[in-house]
């Protein structure tokens, strides 16, 4: 502060409140924590270098072997095998859509083994152009070996064909009923036959020649324990051929065929059917329950065994 007085000035210092300077506080500094370990000492380290064609091939490499792990662990997870047609030990509805996937028969109920039945079941109204048994080698203890029968149920139904043909076939037995044919024609040598069918003029000649909605099915080069087709109503076939169908294996039963209308029906040469019993007991048989338009006969009687 400045006073003045005549000619005179006087300063007085002004009072200032005292200035105080702390030292500074360091907790950084003074706070000193130990250094983190170092973790990445105790991890092995691998240092794998490639490049160019060998990093291609090791990239698909390891793709191929993880696939083919996933593969395996499915195959592996899968409870319950699918059969696909002609796989025996399956039932297959040929005639219907997706019938080339089966669904698996039951355990022989006999003795528990594995069961290895082809078996087809026709629904109503169920149509197919050409149905082929090729190389078959059939034959189960105890079983017959082919089998055209109704389901329960069925009290009306036939299987319609336009041609069955059966070619170099063997078994110990054949036993035809409950049948209908315009032509029939057979051949083959036999351990005695009978030959009881009835000439009949009302049996109609049969042509199935549309294929519209029917398909071609064949199981060929295959060991099953028979051969079974199930008819559940009316069902069509425009074709049905048996070709070098073997049915042995000690079988005492051959074939049992029922409920069918054919335009013809053959037998070949070539064919043999007998169980050793001698010609006067009939091992091949035609009941009277057959009816047939016209027919021919070319059957040998001479003693055959087939096992």
């Amino acid at each position: 502060m400045r006073f003045k007085i005549g000619p005179k000035t006087i300063s007085i210092p002004s009072a200032r409140w005292p200035h105080l300077s702390p030292p500074p506080l360091r907790l950084v500094s003074a706070l000193r924590l130990p250094p983190a370990p170092d973790l990445a000492r105790f991890i092995p380290r691998i240092a794998l270098k490639v490049g160019g064609t060998k990093a291609v091939f090791l990239s698909l490499m390891m793709v191929g072997v993880g696939f083919f792990a996933a593969i395996m662990f499915v195959m592996e997870k899968t409870e319950r095998h699918v059969p696909i047609w002609p796989e025996p030990g399956a039932v297959y509805a040929l005639a219907e859509p997706g019938g080339t996937i089966g669904q698996p028969l039951p355990p022989d109920s006999t003795d528990g083994s594995q069961n290895m039945t082809l078996e087809l079941r026709f629904a109503a109204d169920a149509r197919l152009s050409t149905l082929t048994f090729d190389n078959l080698s059939l034959g189960k203890s105890g079983v017959t070996c082919v089998t055209i029968a109704r389901a329960t149920g069925n009290s009306s139904g036939y299987l319609w064909i336009q041609d069955m043909i059966m070619a170099n076939v063997t078994a110990p037995t054949l036993d035809i009923a409950n049948s209908e044919i315009a032509v029939l024609t057979i051949a083959g040598s036999v351990d005695g036959h009978t030959w009881g069918g009835t000439i009949s003029s009302t049996v109609t000649e049969l042509v199935v020649t549309s294929t519209r909605g029917s398909g071609t099915f064949e199981a060929k080069d295959s060991v099953v324990d028979r051969i079974l087709i199930t008819l559940v109503g009316d069902a069509t076939i425009g074709t049905l051929t048996f070709a070098d169908v073997a049915c042995g294996s000690g079988s005492s039963v051959g074939w049992d065929l029922d409920w069918i209308k054919a335009g013809t029906w053959s037998q070949d040469a070539a064919s043999k059917f007998g169980t050793g019993n001698g010609i006067n007991t009939a091992d091949w048989v035609m009941n009277s329950t057959v009816s047939y338009k016209s027919a021919t006969s070319g059957l040998v009687d001479t003693p055959i065994t087939v096992r």
